[in-house]
């Protein structure tokens, strides 16, 4: 099977990844993140200001979104604002109104000044990692690494100094350290009824094993305006039959 790696394109793959996202939240401990709506889809005041990107998995000459995941800036993302508008979401996103600027700072409030504000100087673009999903059908390691590449290297793509944050199950930290993500304080919290560590990630600490790869990906990506990954699926072995 071939995956691709891409930005989410138009108003209906932006629906598709709403919808998406919805349904896998909605069957994990992570449904506390949810908010009902007769569309079934999960949105909020974060999606005005995060790219969106997805991944995708070629069937019958077409491309099927089975995952992804949003990366929030610290500023507005006018192409996205657009796309939500045009779908007639602005309105939905702005219920679900937030108060820090991004939502690792509501989890751990009373680190904000001692552990983060260092390492968000004024200057420094500031991003979370949110909101990664894979179809259960398609879940694996592999996958979950070659979407947080992807995630690496939009951010080796960028000109300007970046720091970029995530919060996850502190079972799933050992998988973002490997990339070189260090925490930003020692112990996890509590968020939705479901437990957070706060890890981040700078150029200077990333995984020197990893560089060669994840610039090799930066290229293909400039190229193409995507990244893929092949995976083949290894088949049993025959039995050797015994002969007399």
């Amino acid at each position: 099977m071939i995956y691709y790696f891409r930005e989410i394109q138009g108003r209906e793959e932006m629906l598709s990844w709403l919808k998406l996202r919805y349904t896998i939240y909605n069957s994990t401990r992570c449904a506390g993140f949810l908010s009902d709506n007769e569309l079934e889809i999960d949105v909020d005041a974060y999606d005005l200001q995060s790219k969106h990107y997805g991944l995708f998995v070629e069937e019958a000459d077409q491309q099927k979104l089975i995952g992804g995941l949003r990366i929030i800036q610290n500023t507005p993302v006018l192409s996205t604002i657009r796309t939500l508008k045009e779908l007639g979401l602005i309105d939905l996103c702005q219920q679900q109104s937030e108060q820090e600027v991004l939502p690792i700072l509501s989890y751990f409030p009373e680190d904000k000044d001692d552990h983060f504000s260092p390492l968000m100087p004024n200057g420094r673009v500031a991003t979370e990692g949110s909101r990664l999903v894979l179809n259960k059908e398609y879940q694996s390691l592999r996958l979950a690494k070659f979407i947080i590449s992807n995630a690496i290297i939009l951010h080796l793509m960028m000109e300007e100094d970046w720091v970029a944050f995530v919060s996850c199950n502190p079972l799933h930290a050992r998988l973002y350290q490997s990339f070189g993500f260090e925490n930003v304080c020692d112990y996890k919290t509590w968020a939705k009824d479901a437990p957070v560590s706060a890890l981040y990630l700078r150029d200077g600490i990333l995984n020197a094993d990893k560089r060669p790869e994840l610039e090799a990906m930066v290229r293909d990506f400039k190229r193409d305006g995507f990244t893929q990954y092949q995976h083949v699926r290894k088949t049993a072995a025959a039995p050797l039959r015994r002969t007399a």
